[in-house]
């Protein structure tokens, strides 16, 4: 199918509940002018790729303020102003980096959570680091004027939620991740130390350092803090060779490595750490567990916490759990720190094969099924055992409650990522400062494979691969910038 057809598909059996800036009826045309275009041997990344562009564009919302990108379409009781909620925040950048004109659409969100300090406190984030991750693409931020704005966001959490072992607490509800095992789910709501926050702190630290050295300005202290953050989680979170959620008695932070940690559940945001490439080189083996039926291996995705543990499923009545369902928003965490393990791994092709088979697993989530009819679909939450979208299901139940949101609350969700994966993944696309690597990584299988007018500082780049020519009329990798080749080193991993 070509890329008007998909679109064409999507609009003609979308039931079009809840309207922003760009309605079905547009959403041809704006996507023609802003996405990079994909083109590969396998239809189900394929497809998912230009559905979730379609759903990201219904989320684009004007506002007195400028643009903001939500996260729900109907707006929500927990929302904050416009209809915004900074769980996924740092989601939105990373995709939404890659729009031909992300500036005019990402420039005035990122500083709606400064202009608005407690709406990026709701919950914690990494938006920080998504803004410099933007910042890469684009070149849009002024550095100056940015940090000005970051650091006392930064220090704000700093002041409140540092902890006297130097890590930061968090509750699983305040991380968007509600009843999980190792926090409420855990029968008492308690602060914890966390992968999540902790991992979202260090980030934004060195993305702080890493901006500052770009205008010329090194705040060598962020730089500090980084390194601190990252000792004190090797030191205190990382047991049983894994990264764990610690959650002490009365609070008791000074005394976390007296924790008996044989008990405490292994949970997919142990893998948080890769996203912001905290870890040493030389651990990525801890991604075998991703395949792995009695740790996070299940039929329709990998669950967000290992299936061996006596709670694991726990019985509660809520649509939100993270008790082992799936999430998009866990599973594109886990894929971007995949991209990250990939890089410095000594077994390259092993690792990205994996990222390619959790891939194609996570497109093939994308779908409702019901009376016979298949759709495109992303919502909340997925049964890991059944093609279902749990928090649907319970939602319907119960007659779509207004307080919980209303009707079809959770339809075109936009809490996670996909085209983000494909394009730095797939596609091995990686900004960085004023430069741009290329590292693809694709099956030996493949025939072709064409990410095309990708936009990184105002030129358009094409990145093709075709084994016998016949495809594009070239053998091999090829990168060109505005229509013409480049000589750039293609690092592309064949598995």
């Amino acid at each position: 199918m070509c890329f008007e057809d998909y679109i064409a598909e999507f609009c003609a059996s979308d039931e079009e509940c809840y309207k922003n800036d760009i309605d079905n009826a547009h959403a041809m045309e704006w996507l023609q002018n802003e996405i990079p275009r994909l083109e590969c041997p396998d239809a189900e990344i394929e497809k998912t790729y230009y559905f979730r562009w379609w759903v990201y564009r219904k989320h684009i919302k004007s506002t007195p303020e400028g643009f903001v990108i939500t996260e729900f379409l109907p707006d929500v009781p927990w929302s904050g102003k416009y209809n915004v909620i900074n769980a996924a925040a740092g989601h939105h950048l990373m995709e939404g980096r890659w729009l031909h004109r992300a500036k005019r659409y990402l420039g005035d969100y990122i500083r709606f959570f400064f202009r608005h300090p407690d709406e990026g406190m709701r919950y914690s984030s990494w938006l920080i680091w998504a803004a410099a991750a933007y910042h890469d693409v684009t070149g849009a931020l002024q550095l100056t004027d940015f940090l000005k704005e970051a650091v006392p966001h930064y220090l704000r959490w700093e002041t409140e939620r540092k902890t006297p072992c130097g890590l930061y607490w968090s509750i699983d509800d305040r991380d968007a991740m509600e009843y999980s095992i190792s926090g409420s789910g855990s029968g008492r709501v308690t602060k914890g130390v966390r992968p999540t926050l902790n991992s979202y702190m260090y980030g934004n630290a060195s993305a702080i350092y890493d901006l500052s050295v770009e205008c010329g300005h090194p705040m060598d202290a962020f730089y500090d803090r980084a390194a601190a953050i990252k000792a004190d989680m090797n030191r205190l979170l990382f047991r049983d060779g894994f990264y764990k959620a610690l959650h002490p008695e009365n609070g008791a932070f000074e005394r976390l490595d007296q924790i008996d940690t044989a008990k405490v559940p292994r949970e997919l945001i142990g893998y948080i750490p890769w996203y912001f490439k905290m870890p040493d080189p030389g651990q990525e083996r801890v991604f075998d567990l991703l395949e792995d039926k009695n740790v996070f291996a299940a039929d329709f995705g990998i669950t967000t916490a290992e299936q061996s543990d006596p709670r694991f499923l726990f019985p509660v009545d809520h649509e939100c759990l993270w008790n082992g369902y799936l999430w998009p928003f866990a599973t594109s965490q886990v894929l971007t720190g995949l991209i990250a393990a990939v890089d410095t791994a000594k077994e390259k092709e092993k690792y990205a094969g994996l990222f390619y088979r959790l891939l194609l697993q996570y497109a093939r989530q994308h779908t409702k099924k019901e009376q016979g009819q298949t759709q495109m679909w992303i919502d909340e939450v997925k049964a890991p055992d059944k093609d279902e979208w749990s928090s649907r299901t319970l939602l319907k139940k119960w007659g779509w409650p207004r307080e919980k949101g209303g009707y079809e609350r959770g339809k075109d969700y936009n809490h996670s990522t996909f085209c983000d994966l494909v394009i730095s993944g797939l596609a091995g696309v990686r900004p960085h400062g004023s430069s741009v690597r290329f590292c693809p990584m694709i099956p030996r299988s493949w025939e072709y494979f064409c990410l095309d007018s990708v936009r990184i500082h105002g030129k358009d780049y094409r990145i093709s691969y075709d084994k016998t020519g016949q495809k594009y009329g070239h053998t091999g990798w090829r990168v060109t910038q505005n229509g013409k080749e480049i000589q750039k080193p293609i690092n592309a991993i064949l598995f």
